[in-house]
């Protein structure tokens, strides 16, 4: 009898501490962003039930309840193959294999009463083509850096969505091992892109894993391109310039840029792996010239959370 009143009593406290977690949360969530430290202090709750909710208050699942000083890093390494066509260069495509970096940077910010969160992303590629007869070669790569903001929608369940914008810069090139004249072309672009984000938390045996989507869509910018015909020793050596600087939208730029990761905890959590696939398709059609790449990449990393002091 004494056990089972105990047992009770230890339920009862049970579940009017999480209720006043829950109270303390809702009512900290409409002010600022929400951290261990403060719901410790506010809510009186023990080391246990603290190191408990650790995870989730630091969960990027969870927007209001995120600490601004914990900045998310991330570093992943892929391969795969790649489809390039430039007009400017050849008629024809070039396929061959690619290899990609990304690097990702993500922390939240204190707008919108900390529901707005900052990414930061470094993408790499690099490729070694060849025509479908096999008689040239083509060299193809180049460098996007996007820094953006995504406003955190209220999660519904184990699903969260974001929304927002990416203000991002490329630079690269082709090189046709085969041209004699006109062997090269330059890549820029300075657009601004309209980007989503989906998270859905999936319980796998007593952790879980974390699945993200991202889809990158430019919508406005600027991008550099010679004219039809034109060389660039008539650019750059006689400063002959001819509508090289076009207005990109998606009418004249219809590209997307897909990326799909699971974070999955290893070590008790301590690490976390992340795996993924990075579908890139970018095109253009400037100045009577055609552009494609095409790219599918596998993604293997590592991602690592610091806290700013």
């Amino acid at each position: 009898m004494n056990n089972s009143f105990i047992r009770g009593l230890r339920g009862l406290m049970a579940a009017g501490m999480l209720l006043s977690v829950h109270v303390c949360m809702v009512a900290e969530a409409q002010e600022r962003p929400l951290d261990v430290d403060t719901v410790v202090a506010e809510c009186s709750l023990p080391a246990d039930v603290a190191k408990a909710l650790e995870g989730r208050l630091g969960d990027p699942v969870l927007p209001a309840m995120c600490d601004p000083s914990v900045a998310t890093h991330s570093t992943m390494i892929g391969v795969g193959a790649a489809n390039v066509l430039d007009t400017y260069l050849s008629p024809y495509n070039y396929t061959g294999p690619e290899v990609r970096v990304i690097r990702e940077t993500e922390r939240m910010t204190k707008l919108c009463r900390g529901r707005v969160s900052n990414q930061i992303l470094i993408d790499v590629n690099a490729s070694y083509l060849e025509n479908r007869s096999k008689t040239a070669h083509e060299w193809a790569g180049g460098i996007r850096y996007s820094m953006g903001w995504h406003y955190h929608f209220l999660p519904v369940g184990r699903l969260a969505l974001r929304g927002g914008l990416l203000a991002s810069g490329y630079l690269g090139g082709v090189y046709n091992t085969r041209n004699g004249n006109n062997p090269a072309q330059a890549k820029a672009d300075v657009m601004v892109d309209l980007s989503a984000i989906a998270l859905y938390r999936l319980p796998v045996a007593h952790s879980e894993v974390v699945l993200r989507y991202q889809l990158n869509i430019p919508f406005l910018g600027v991008a550099f391109s010679p004219n039809y015909g034109q060389s660039y020793y008539e650019i750059f050596s006689l400063g002959n310039y001819d509508r090289n600087v076009v207005f990109a939208f998606p009418g004249n730029m219809p590209s997307m840029r897909h990326l799909f990761t699971a974070d999955v905890p290893i070590r008790h959590g301590k690490t976390i792996l992340r795996v993924g696939y990075s579908g890139q398709f970018n095109q253009a059609s400037f100045n009577h010239l055609r552009y494609h790449s095409y790219s599918h990449n596998f993604m293997f990393g590592f991602v690592k959370r610091f806290k700013r002091l």
